[in-house]
């Protein structure tokens, strides 16, 4: 099992008061030095203003104790049969390729400990900790873990996924179980819904195709699809969940 954990960067930084302290608990989390920072553009790392390299220099003050790598050095890790012992610290990730390629590295436990430096608290990079129960260092806890139920309906649209969300087999399934959630009373919140993706094993690209779907239903949208499932299908997932409970 990964142990996972975030900061977003408003958190660490604090208008310039709190960069040195948040620092701090972010090296009690990891551990020893020396830290492997992985940065998505080294262009803008080496560049005179860059965000990522203050980051990076305020956790580590000692350039002996800090090495820096590009995430597509990571690609390697998607094996299973590769482990990295020291642990990572993703800087600001923000492109659906990149998210992906952590969400595989997790999936595969190819590293034992991930931080990930959040650039914006309504990036979709913090959904999926969320949803993965990463602790927020910020208050030092995780978020709540999907509701079962939910989790159970994701595992579905991660079933098919394959062929894509936004179209066919797989946009009937995501329709017609969010028709039968919201009908149940339970909430048409994309943010909760991409949770429950995320922690099904839900890919970014296809996450952005279940909230925009998601969004139009909130406006009222009438999606035009065929049933997926049985009538019986809210009662079948409840029954899924109380057994894996």
């Amino acid at each position: 099992m990964v142990e996972i954990a975030y900061m977003v960067r408003e958190d660490w930084a604090q208008q310039g008061a709190a960069m040195q302290q948040q620092s701090a608990v972010i090296r009690d989390w990891l551990g020893s030095p020396p830290y492997v920072f992985v940065i998505v553009n080294r262009k803008a790392y080496e560049s005179d203003r860059s965000a990522d390299r203050e980051f990076a220099t305020y956790v580590a003050r000692d350039a002996g104790e800090r090495r820096v790598i590009d995430l597509s050095d990571l690609n390697e890790l998607r094996r299973a049969d590769k482990v990295v012992a020291h642990p990572l610290i993703v800087v600001h990730p923000f492109e659906e390729r990149d998210c992906d390629l952590l969400r595989e590295i997790v999936a595969s436990e190819s590293v034992a400990r991930l931080f990930v430096s959040v650039w914006s608290p309504g990036d979709v990079i913090r959904t999926w900790l969320d949803g993965l129960c990463a602790v927020n260092l910020n208050i030092g806890s995780a978020h709540e873990a999907p509701d079962a139920v939910q989790l159970e309906a994701a595992k579905c649209w991660v079933d098919e996924q394959y062929n894509g969300l936004s179209g066919g087999n797989g946009k009937d399934a995501v329709v017609q179980l969010l028709r039968v959630f919201s009908a149940a009373g339970y909430s048409l919140d994309a943010d909760i819904w991409l949770r429950a993706f995320f922690a099904a094993g839900g890919e970014f690209k296809e996450a952005v195709k279940i909230e925009k779907i998601i969004k139009e239903m909130k406006r009222g949208t009438r999606h035009r699809s065929k049933a997926r499932y049985g009538s019986n299908i809210l009662s079948v997932l409840r029954e899924r969940a109380a057994e894996t409970e």
